[in-house]
Formats: structure tokens, C-alpha cells, sequence
């Protein structure tokens, strides 16, 4: 009878053994996934680490105290109450561990996200999209009601695109369809409107260029749109522009290394553009938000330069130094746009970020709303915004950001209520480390929606890292350059004149001695 008493309890504490090898194993598994996964974040500062370490590593001490200290006394009430809270604990730390791996996970994605480059097939990517156009009064309904018109095409800046058009319009109706060339745009829609062409091949952003000139202004009016042609690499043979090896060589390129050289210890600027349309997908188009953000990550100060859209500069596409408006560059691309800011204040722009208003309105609201300083009472959106010192929540936000007709000067006091944004959320977002962890996962989302940026993820990391580990208050500062009214030709629609602002020097000087300033350190 004894025998069997000590058989069965010998039975029982291999079983409790086993069972208590089982909960640690899962516990010190839990504990190094979600140690590896902060660590491989890159974003966590070491001292975060360091304390999370040795926090994982003394849970897992206690739980082996309770789970393997006293087994010979494993079914009475103080060993079953150990090996109880020894469960618990595992089961707790195995939870955090779950939902701290797919948080980082999410992070990490939101960095790639922000960072990533097109993915798709070289020979797939598109370069333009290409419209069939005719009058508002012509009966045609497709492109096959078209095959037997003569299709005027412009050998301007998007002649090999509106070529490659013509192409796929002759493959899809079967027949070679006629075309005749013209040296311009404007010359191409003066000779559908006069009827010496039927239809015509052209941009839908060269369209809205061509209705912000005096000649053309009623031109959205008289066209419909008859057909759009996707024009990819494999449609023609494509070569990177000069302007395009220019940016790219120009280029600050930072160390790995977190010292001289690092993007955490190098000043450098970003090109903030973006579109006021409340398209979620970024594209190629004009730049209706154009500020260079001027940092200098050891000084912690943060510059913000608006640039009028309409402002008059030479377009780098062009050879002789033509000027355009500024948000006309960003038809040629981000590239165009950024050598045209790094001429315009004699400087070095190293990245580009996009910015898509459709996300602002999310983030204002993870963030718990924003706080600026307005300086004129206007309504715009339904909501009336007081002078003084205003909270926005994201619906406000959104508004607030996109007027420009309710001020004397439009578009550029516009840039400068974005840049008040833009200052209130970076203060937001530096201000509360318990506000960030509480909230990531919303900030993270909205940020990925809202921005797109060429800096890389790694550097991207590097900023995120130093701000973890010092959240240092950031000094920001802004400044609008201005100009003067004008009717000018411009390089995107020449012999046609548009609606330009012509620079005023002394505030362009002035942005370049500010920029030089924060550049070198030295405080505004």
C-alpha cells in the first residue's frame, strides 16, 4: 500500500517537473522573441534594451523560484498557489510578448512603408498617363469613334509620351491613325479649337497649365475626355534626364556609423512637396505644398521654408534657363522640383517627402489634437478659426491647412498655416514619450498614409533612435519668402502667358542667410 502511495506521488512529481520545464521554456522563448525583435528594430535605444533585458531576464528567475524551488512539497497549498502565479506570470509575459512583437512589427513596416522605393517591373512603372481629348460638341463616344480623325500631337516635354499614346490608339482601333505634330501645346489646342485637327493627345496636367494661362482658361470647359493611355517604360526607351543625375549626385550621402558624417550628427534638408487634392495615391503632379525643411539634428533646430507655388524660377529642364512657375517642376518630377529649390536658395537638398493630406486629418486626432498660433480669424470648411492661440482636432486641421481663397494673399499664406501645422505636430510628436508608446499604433498608420519620403529606413531608424533617447525639445522656426504679382510666358506653356510671382530678392536672401544659419549651428 505504501509502495503504491510513493509510486503515484513519484508519478505525480515527474509530471509537475515536466510541466513546470514546459511553462519556463515557453516563458524564456517569449522573452528572448521579444528581446531579438526590439533589438532588430534598431529604433530602441540601448539603455531601453539594457533595462528590458535584465527586467525579462529577472522574471525569469522568479518564475524558476516558484516553479522549481520546493517540489517535494509540490501538492500542498503553498506549492500549488506558486506554481499557480508561476503560470500566470508566463502566460503574461508570453501576451506582452504577442502584442509587442506585432506593435514592432507594424513599426517597422511603417518605416519601410514611408521609405520604400517603387517595387514594380522597371519596364511596368508608369511614366505618364495620356489623354484623348476632342470638343465638348463632338459626337465621338471611344477611340474607335476616333480611328478616322486626324490626332493632334505637341512636341513639348511630353512629345515621346503623347507619341507612345498615338501607338497604342493605332493598336487598339486596328488602323494607323493619322496625327500631325505641333511645336506646343497651345498651338495643338488653338487647331482642335479651330478645326484643323479633330481630336488631340495630351496630358491632363498640361491641360490644367494650359487653363491657368489667359488664352486658355476656359479650356476644361470644351474638352471631354475621350480615352486615357497608361504610358509605361516598355512603351518607349527611356533615359534619365540630366536634372535627374544632377539631384542624385548632389546628394549628402551619411555614414553607418553614428558619429562625424551621420545623419544624427550631419545637417541636412528635406523637400516637402505635395498636393492639396484628396487623392490617396501619391503620383507625379504639380506641387501645391512646396517647403524645404532645413535640420540640424545636433543643434536641435528645424527650419521651414515655404515657397510660393507660382513662384518664377528657372525650370532645370530647361537649357537656357527658361523659368516657370514652381509648381509646374513637379510635372517633371520631384527631382525637377527639388534642383529648383537647391538653385533658387543656393544649397544641397538631400531628400524628398511627399506629403498627402488625406492622413493629416488621422494624425492630428492620435495625437489629441494640435495647438497653433493663428494669425487671422477666417472660416473655411464650415469651421470658424479665431486669431490666437486656436486647438484643432483633424477635421480642423485638414480645413485649416487647405484655405487660401479667404487671404489677400492666397497660396502664400497658405504655406504658411501648413507650416504652422507642419510645427505644431513635430512639437506634438517630440513632446511625450508616453504619448507616442500610448498611441503608436494609430501615429504610425496616419504617418504612413500621410508621408513618403526618399530618406532611407535606416536613417529614418537613426532619427527615431535619437529622439527615444534624448527627447530633446526642438527648436522650430519658419519663414515664407514673397514676391510680386506678374503675367509672364513660362517654360511649361510657352508663348502663352500665366499668372506668375516674381521673386523679391531681399526675402530670398534672407531665407538663404536663415538657412546658412541653422546649417552652421548657430541659433535664429
Amino acid at each position: 500500500m505504501v509502495s503504491s502511495e510513493n509510486s503515484s506521488g513519484s508519478a505525480g512529481s515527474v509530471i509537475i517537473k515536466f510541466f513546470a520545464a514546459l511553462v519556463f521554456i515557453a516563458q524564456a522563448a517569449a522573452s528572448g522573441i521579444l528581446f531579438f525583435k526590439a533589438f532588430s528594430l534598431r529604433i530602441v535605444p540601448d539603455k531601453y534594451l539594457i533595462a528590458l533585458g535584465i527586467m525579462l531576464w529577472l522574471l525569469m528567475m522568479v518564475s524558476a523560484l516558484l516553479l522549481f524551488v520546493g517540489l517535494k512539497r509540490v501538492f500542498s497549498a503553498a506549492g500549488i498557489a506558486k506554481r499557480i502565479i508561476a503560470v500566470m506570470l508566463a502566460a503574461f509575459i508570453c501576451f506582452v510578448s504577442m502584442v509587442g512583437y506585432k506593435g514592432m512589427d507594424g513599426v517597422k513596416k511603417t518605416i519601410s512603408e514611408v521609405a520604400a522605393t517603387e517595387q514594380t517591373d522597371a519596364a511596368e512603372a508608369t511614366l505618364a498617363m495620356m489623354n484623348l481629348y476632342v470638343t465638348y460638341s463632338d459626337p465621338a463616344k471611344s477611340a474607335s469613334d476616333c480611328k478616322n480623325y486626324v490626332i493632334g500631337i505637341a512636341n513639348g516635354s511630353n512629345g515621346g509620351y503623347s507619341k507612345a499614346a498615338l501607338n497604342k490608339m493605332s493598336s487598339d482601333t486596328g488602323i494607323a491613325v493619322k496625327s500631325k505634330e505641333f511645336d506646343s501645346e497651345g498651338e495643338m489646342i488653338s487647331a482642335l479649337y479651330d478645326g484643323d485637327v479633330d481630336a488631340v493627345i495630351i496630358s491632363s496636367s498640361q491641360v490644367e497649365i494650359l487653363s491657368e494661362t489667359e488664352e486658355f482658361g476656359d479650356i476644361t470647359d470644351r474638352l471631354r475626355l475621350i480615352r486615357e493611355y497608361e504610358i509605361n517604360r516598355s512603351d518607349m526607351t527611356f533615359i534619365p534626364t540630366e536634372t535627374e543625375k544632377t539631384v542624385e549626385s548632389q546628394k549628402t550621402t551619411f555614414t553607418e556609423a553614428d558619429g562625424e558624417g551621420s545623419i544624427t550628427n550631419t545637417p541636412f534638408i528635406v523637400y516637402l512637396s505635395g498636393s492639396d487634392t484628396r487623392s490617396k495615391k501619391f503620383k507625379t503632379s504639380r506641387s501645391d505644398v512646396n517647403i524645404l525643411m532645413v535640420v540640424n539634428p545636433k543643434s536641435k533646430q528645424i527650419l521651414l521654408i515655404n515657397t510660393p507655388r507660382d513662384y518664377y524660377i528657372p525650370n532645370p529642364k530647361s537649357e537656357t534657363g527658361e523659368r516657370d512657375k514652381l509648381t509646374h517642376l513637379g510635372l517633371y518630377g520631384v527631382e525637377c522640383s527639388m534642383k529648383g529649390l537647391a538653385d533658387l536658395y543656393d544649397c544641397k537638398v538631400d531628400y524628398s517627402a511627399q506629403i498627402n493630406f488625406t492622413g493629416l486629418e488621422t494624425l492630428v486626432d492620435q495625437l489629441g489634437g494640435i495647438t497653433i498660433d493663428n494669425p487671422q480669424a477666417f472660416k473655411a470648411g464650415g469651421y470658424q478659426f479665431k486669431k490666437g492661440t486656436i486647438t484643432l482636432d483633424g477635421k480642423q486641421a485638414l480645413a485649416y491647412a487647405r484655405e487660401r481663397h479667404a487671404f489677400a494673399t492666397g497660396d502664400n499664406m497658405r504655406g504658411q498655416n501648413q507650416m504652422r501645422i507642419i510645427t505644431a505636430m513635430i512639437k506634438k510628436l517630440t513632446a511625450s514619450k508616453s504619448k507616442l508608446l500610448k498611441n503608436y499604433s494609430g501615429i504610425m498608420s496616419s504617418i504612413s498614409g500621410m508621408f513618403k519620403t526618399s530618406m532611407p529606413s535606416s536613417d529614418i531608424e537613426k532619427l527615431v533612435k535619437m529622439q527615444l533617447n534624448d527627447m530633446a525639445e526642438w527648436k522650430i522656426s519658419t519663414y515664407a519668402v514673397t514676391g510680386t504679382n506678374g503675367s509672364e510666358t513660362t517654360y511649361s506653356a510657352p508663348k502663352l502667358k500665366s499668372y506668375v510671382m516674381k521673386p523679391d530678392q531681399k526675402s530670398v536672401n534672407t531665407a538663404k542667410t536663415r538657412l546658412k544659419r541653422i546649417m552652421a549651428g548657430e541659433s535664429l
